[in-house]
Formats: structure tokens, C-alpha cells, sequence
């Protein structure tokens, strides 16, 4: 609906009334001029032409007549000719007058006029040229009653062509008057128009000033005012019901905003500074306590500690038990350390489960350390206390570095640098202790820089390489199969312990992409043995995290040739408790093409007997710990004699990591396990020597045939 309230339909409507009035003048002009067209025309080829020619036809006659004149004075035979030569010629030029004038529109009154003329005129031209065929006989030629006859007929032709003239002239005059009439008045609406035009403009640019360059100019200056931090300023307008009302409405709400984001600027400038989870002081605070720590160290006023925490086991507390445990677990915890610190001390939350302190130190010549030591020891002790979250119970740890102020550095940046190594160093130890910074931990943080550049140039040169530790069934010592297992000889520093690169390569997220390379490189060193031989791999937990992983290593048995029903897969517990609903999907694509899955270390994880209820495994593997142990540790003998039974119960194979003496391997015989693994049966093994150790056990004839 075209509403003509709104700004924009006010335009259309001027444009539109502007645009008519234009058409409408420009169609009356036309319409005026058509018709002074058509008077000029008819003024041209009627009355002018007529007038010419009635002029010219009075002409011929008069002179026709003196013609006439002359040959009745004429005294001799060559003026009679003469005279009746003049006289033939202007009659037949009247008769061309004649034709040419009956071509001209003609009123009924002309026609009467002009049939009156015709018929006098061929009565005078029959006597005259029965005259002229008297002429040889003056007599006849001097006729006064001839004479008085032709003057006659010559009066009644001319007074004819007079009347004609005359009506002729009228009418000429008349469509002059109409002309006349057409122009005066074709001015006068002109002028009517154009007083209109001027009248509309000034009413349009009137209007447009009032009701729209007034209004935005006085928006435009509230808006300045706006600018300019006035936030008492009042928008005008708001009450209009158009684009102006809109837009003014707008910046109404703009103010509103403005107003309510200075309001609240000084609270957001405080929740800037703060831990929105914990309330306690952000790192952005921290920075500037520091800078002022520093400054009163370099006046010589005081020294001080940075304490930086780090909590142990809060991972699982997330993934367990969810996040919302974990905000629980952080707040219980803010609340511990405030109770610990003291009051000019400065505690500051600076990541997800980091804490820093700064700790104040007196500099009377007092041992520096005592302070620092004493608060790590209450955050410790405060921190791994239990928790209670709803019914269940999880314990934390923290790990403390400590950092002194100016022997450790003195600059903000440095000195966190160096409670960070600290902190480090705390977890090597065990965690839940504290370790001061030394220099010596940032020479080994930058030689765990070097090795770890050392495993990314490894990982992609493969340089290291599979290794293979026969699974044997126990019942009759038949070799069943290999587990991969990573060796690395390092060029320079020698054999480096798995323990030692695993970790590294999995933080440094390679571990898709190396454990791919060693099961095939597994693959290709398998196709010399017996296809009933299988291959073990273990997988880390971000490969189960990460759905397309089976495609992946689909894609590598495939290329191969190696059959899925060949391989073991061996999973922890630790790699479900991320995200078991994603590892669950991940194993069934595997097992759905025949690729087996064994729980690995059962019985050092967070919920054994959960997962054998969730997923559906195919074996379980005895931690080494517990076979090791069996001897001298009764406990750990009726564990392994647990999870048998309880194996056997779910009809699940066992295999048992660690046997490396023939009573053990006895004692777990007996107890029903069926497969096992260790230096008993032998090392892990370079592909050469695990193809001698095949044919070893199954003889060279069988290999052969295989």
C-alpha cells in the first residue's frame, strides 16, 4: 500500500505531480500548435494564394477592357491587330487565373460568386470574339451598343472578382484573428502555468525544507553533540512515523546504548581484570603486580616469589566426571589457596588449571627460600586434599615452580619463564612436590627442544622402525604372532627408550601419521611370514578420537595386501576416557571388518570393568606390573588370578605382558591364561631376526609352504 507518510512517497508524489503538469502544458502545446499549423497552412494556400490570384484575374480584366478600348480607337489595320493580339493574350491568361483560383477551398458563397463570374465572363468572352471577328469593319467595331454591352459584362465580371477579393480578404483577416486568438491565449495559459510551476516548486522546497532538511539538520547536530560525549542530548524526530522517525529512532537507541555502555564500562573494565569462574585476578592483573614487584626490587625495597601451579590429575576430573565437575573442582580450589596465601600476596588464575602467585619476601638476611617453601608446602597439602562433588569423591594434585626475584630474572616475562620450567621439572619428579628454578632445568628444557626436533626429523625420514615381540600360547608354546614395537637408534645419543619418544611424538600430534608408517612397514616385513601369523599395533588416544583413523589404516592394508583379520589392535583406557562414544564408533568399524581389539594394561585405568561392560572386545592384555610382581607380592598374584577368572567368565582370551621366568609362566598356565609375552619367550626384534625366530618355531618346510 502506498503510504504518504513515508518520506520516500512524498518525492514519488512531488515527481509524479511535476511530471503530470509537464505532460498535460506539453500536450496542450501541441494540441495549439497542430492548429496554428493548420491556420498558417490554410492562410497560405487559400487565403494568400486566393488573394494573389483574384488580384492578378482584376488585373487581366481591366486590362482586357483597355485592350478592348484601343481596338475600337483603333485608325489602322496594324493597331486593330495590335490591340486584338493584347486582348486575346489577356483573356487567355484570366482563363488560367480561373483554373488555377477553382483549386483553393471555397466557402458556398464563393461558388455562387464564382458561377456568376464563369457564366458572365464566357458571355463577355463569346461577344468579344464576335467582336474581334468584326474588327475588318470599324462600324461594326465602333458600336456604342457593343461598346455599352462589353462595359456591361466587364462590370459585372470585375464587381464579381471585387466580391470575391473582399470575401477573400475576410476570411484571410478572420483565420489571422483565430491565429491571433490561438497565440494570445496559448501565452496566457503559459503564463498561468509557468506562475503555477513556481508556486508548486516554492510549496515543494518549502515542504522538503520543513519536513526533511530541518529535521535531519537538527538531527545532524544532535548527533555532533552525541559525538562529542553529550549523552543528555535529546534526538528529535523520534515521534515522526517515517524514514526520518526511523533513522531517528536509531540513533535514539544508539544513545540509549552508548549511555548504557559507559554505564557498564567501568564494570567490564573490572571483569577484564578478573577470572569470570574463580573471581581471582587474571594475568593481565598479574602483569602489572609484577611490574610493581619489580620496581620496588630495583628501589632495593623488597624481593619477592613467583609461585606457578599446576594441577595434577584435573584432566580425568573433566572427562569423567564433566565440566561442570571441573568448574566445581576450580572453585573448591580458589577457595583453598585464598585460605593459604596471604593477604599482600597476589593470586591470579592464568590458565585452565594454572594458578600463579606472587609471594612477597622480607630482606633482612633471612634465608629467601623459607617463605616460598613453606606456602608450596600448604598448596600442596591444601590441594590434594579430597573433594566432594555430589556423592562422589576425586582427588587432585598440584605441582609448584618456584621462581626468586632478582636472582632468577628481573623482568616479568623471565621470571614466569622460569617457575614454568620449575613446574616442569616438579612433574618429572612425581608431582605434588615443588622445585625452584635452576639453570641447569633451562639447559635441559632446551635439549627436550632439540630431541624433540630430533623425533620430528625421525618421524619423517623413518628412521625409526618397527621391532617385533612374539605372542606365544601358552599351552603349547605356538607362535601365534608379533607385537610393533618402536626402536629408535639415534644417530649421536644411541638407543632412546620408547617411553622417552612416544610421548613426545604423540604431543607434537605425529602419532597418526607414525603409527601408520609402522604398521605398514610391519606389513611389507610380514609378507615372508605364515598368513596365519598376526600382528599386534598399538594405537594412541587421539588416533580414537579421530573418525576417520579406520579409513586410514584400512587404506595402508589395503595398499599392502595385508588382511584385516591378520591384525590386533590394542587399545588403553586412558585413550576411551576422552570421548568413549567416539572411540566405541571407531572400534566397531574396525572389528566390523575383522580387525580384533585387545584392552591393553586392564587394571591400571580409571573404570576397567565399565569398559568390558561398553564395548566388545576381543582379548585382554594383564599389565606387566602385575605379572612382574607376582612373586614376591601376594596381592598382586590374586589380582592377576581376578582378572583371569573374570575373563574366563566373559569368555575373553588373556594375554599376559612381563613373563620372563618359567615358574610364573607356569602359574599362569595353570590359571588358564592363554597367551603371553616377555623375555621368556623373547625381545622385541629387528624384521630380520623375527623371520629366523619364525623359523625357528615353525620350521623352514612349513614357512615354505606358508
Amino acid at each position: 500500500m502506498f503510504n504518504l507518510s513515508s518520506v520516500r512517497a512524498r518525492l514519488i508524489s512531488y515527481y509524479l505531480l511535476s511530471v503530470a503538469i509537464l505532460i498535460g502544458v506539453s500536450s496542450y502545446a501541441l494540441v495549439q500548435m497542430l492548429a496554428l499549423d493548420r491556420l498558417t497552412e490554410t492562410l497560405d494556400r487559400k487565403w494568400v494564394v486566393g488573394t494573389r490570384l483574384l488580384g492578378e484575374m482584376a488585373d487581366l480584366l481591366s486590362e482586357t477592357r483597355l485592350a478592348e478600348t484601343r481596338l475600337a480607337l483603333a485608325t489602322d489595320q496594324d493597331q486593330t491587330d495590335r490591340a486584338l493580339a493584347a486582348a486575346d493574350g489577356y483573356i487567355v491568361s484570366i482563363g488560367y487565373q480561373r483554373t488555377a483560383y477553382g483549386l483553393l477551398d471555397k466557402t458556398q458563397e464563393e461558388l455562387g460568386l464564382l458561377a456568376i463570374f464563369d457564366r458572365e465572363w464566357s458571355t463577355w468572352a463569346a461577344e468579344h470574339r464576335a467582336w474581334a471577328a468584326l474588327s475588318h469593319d470599324p462600324r461594326l467595331a465602333m458600336s456604342p451598343a457593343f461598346q455599352l454591352r462589353a462595359h456591361a459584362l466587364y462590370e459585372i465580371v470585375d464587381d464579381t472578382v471585387d466580391t470575391l477579393s473582399t470575401i477573400n480578404a475576410a476570411g484571410a483577416a478572420e483565420a489571422g484573428a483565430r491565429a491571433d486568438n490561438i497565440v494570445d491565449t496559448s501565452g496566457t495559459i503559459f503564463a498561468i502555468v509557468v506562475a503555477c510551476a513556481l508556486v508548486l516548486a516554492s510549496w515543494v522546497t518549502w515542504v522538503i525544507h520543513a519536513g526533511i532538511s530541518r529535521p535531519l539538520a537538527s538531527i545532524t547536530k544532535a548527533l555532533s553533540e552525541l559525538a562529542a560525549g553529550n549523552r543528555d542530548v535529546v534526538i528529535p524526530q523520534v515521534d515522526r512515523h517515517d524514514e526520518i522517525g526511523s533513522m531517528a529512532l536509531a540513533f535514539e537507541v544508539f544513545r540509549n546504548n552508548a549511555v548504557a555502555l559507559e554505564e557498564s564500562q567501568a564494570l567490564a573494565e573490572t571483569l577484564a581484570r578478573y577470572d569470570a569462574l574463580t573471581g581471582l585476578a587474571n594475568r593481565r592483573v598479574l602483569s602489572d603486580e609484577l611490574n610493581k614487584a619489580l620496581s620496588r626490587v630495583e628501589r632495593g625495597d623488597a624481593s619477592f616469589a613467583v609461585l606457578l601451579i599446576d594441577l595434577d590429575r584435573f584432566k580425568p576430573v573433566n572427562d569423567i566426571h564433566g565440566h561442570s565437575a571441573g568448574d566445581f573442582v576450580l572453585g573448591e580450589i580458589t577457595t583453598r589457596l585464598k585460605a593459604v596465601v596471604r593477604k599482600n600476596d597476589t593470586l591470579a588464575r592464568i590458565g585452565g588449571d594454572e594458578f600463579a602467585i606472587i609471594c612477597e619476601l622480607d630482606v633482612d638476611g633471612r634465608d629467601l627460600t623459607k617463605t616460598p617453601i613453606a606456602l608450596a608446602e600448604r598448596i600442596i597439602s591444601a590441594i590434594s586434599a579430597p573433594i566432594t562433588i555430589a556423592a562422589r569423591i576425586v582427588e587432585v594434585g598440584a605441582s609448584v615452580g618456584i621462581a626468586l626475584c632478582p636472582a632468577d630474572g628481573m623482568n616479568g616475562d623471565a621470571l614466569m619463564h622460569a617457575a614454568d620450567i620449575a613446574m616442569y621439572r616438579a612433574k618429572q619428579a612425581g608431582r605434588g612436590t615443588f622445585r625452584f628454578y635452576e639453570e641447569s632445568m633451562d639447559t635441559e628444557l632446551k635439549a627436550l627442544a632439540a630431541l624433540e626436533a630430533d623425533i620430528q626429523r625421525a618421524v619423517a625420514a623413518n628412521e625409526i622402525e618397527p621391532h617385533y615381540q612374539p605372542l606365544i600360547e601358552l599351552s603349547d608354546g605356538r607362535l601365534l604372532g608379533f607385537e610393533i614395537l618402536a626402536r629408535w637408534h639415534h644417530p649421536e645419543k644411541g638407543m632412546i627408550a620408547p617411553d622417552v619418544f612416544i610421548p613426545i611424538i604423540e604431543r607434537l600430534g605425529l602419532m597418526s601419521e607414525f603409527s601408520l608408517a609402522m604398521l605398514r612397514r610391519a606389513c611389507i616385513d610380514a609378507k615372508e611370514w605364515p598368513a596365519d601369523l598376526r600382528l599386534s599395533l598399538n594405537v594412541s588416544p587421539r588416533e580414537l578420537s579421530d573418525l576417520l583413523f579406520p579409513i586410514r589404516l584400512l587404506a595402508v592394508l589395503s595398499e599392502q595386501g595385508f588382511t584385516p583379520n591378520r591384525l590386533e589392535i590394542e587399545i588403553t583406557e586412558n585413550a576411551l576416557v576422552a570421548d568413549l562414544e567416539t572411540a566405541k564408533t571407531i572400534l566397531q568399524s574396525l572389528q566390523n571388518v575383522g580387525i580384533k581389539i585387545a584392552l591393553d594394561d586392564f587394571g591400571t585405568g580409571y573404570s576397567s570393568l565399565y569398559h568390558l561392560r561398553e564395548l566388545k572386545l576381543d582379548k585382554i592384555k594383564i599389565d606387566r606390573s602385575f605379572i612382574q610382581s607376582m612373586k614376591d607380592n601376594p596381592e598382586s598374584a590374586k589380582i592377576v588370578y581376578g582378572i583371569l577368572g573374570l575373563a574366563k567368565s566373559l569368555a575373553l582370551p588373556t594375554t599376559a605382558e612381563g613373563i620372563e621366568d618359567s615358574e610364573i609362566l607356569d602359574r599362569l598356565n595353570k590359571a588358564g591364561c592363554e597367551i603371553g609375552q616377555g623375555y621368556h619367550f623373547g625381545k622385541a626384534m629387528p624384521a630380520i631376526e623375527a623371520s629366523q625366530f619364525v623359523c625357528k618355531s615353525r620350521g623352514k618346510a612349513k614357512l615354505l609352504v606358508a
